[in-house]
């Protein structure tokens, strides 16, 4: 592993342990809150997959896997009160919410954003290499 991308993998580290706080602080404040902040990690993922920018979309995938164990943490109760099986009930649910912001919503982003780009633009036309019969009527003088 280069230096260059460990580097990069505690710069990702850092912004998941920021957005976090955001988003705990996003639900403390409220769901209009919390919905405006998932709006924006989502909206920057979008203009980020759209314009093929590869460090924001990794910043903003990291910010919705934030968002992500954020939503975990609020939604979660008590593991105290509950059985065995409603613990482990709590436990699949919060992985089902994991894998959605980690893995479903990019990936339907990314499918969204796809759409909106614009075509590519077409090669330019390139002369076709000789057959092997052009190669045999070819002379000297050609």
């Amino acid at each position: 592993m280069k230096l260059k991308s460990l580097g990069w993998v505690l710069v990702l580290l850092l912004a998941g342990i920021v957005f976090f706080v955001i988003a705990t602080m996003a639900w403390i404040g409220g769901v209009a809150w919390s919905l405006g902040l998932l709006g924006v990690v989502w909206g920057g993922f979008l203009l980020a997959e759209r314009k093929r920018w590869v460090p924001l979309r990794d910043v903003a995938w990291v910010a919705g896997v934030a968002y992500g164990v954020g939503v975990i943490r609020w939604f979660d109760l008590p593991a105290e009160g509950l059985s065995f099986i409603q613990r482990w009930l709590m436990m699949g649910a919060d992985l089902l919410c994991l894998v959605f912001f980690a893995f479903v919503a990019p990936a339907l982003l990314a499918w969204v954003a796809q759409k909106l780009r614009p075509a590519a633009q077409p090669d330019l036309p390139v002369e076709q290499p000789p057959s092997p019969e052009m190669l045999r009527r070819w002379g000297p003088r050609d």
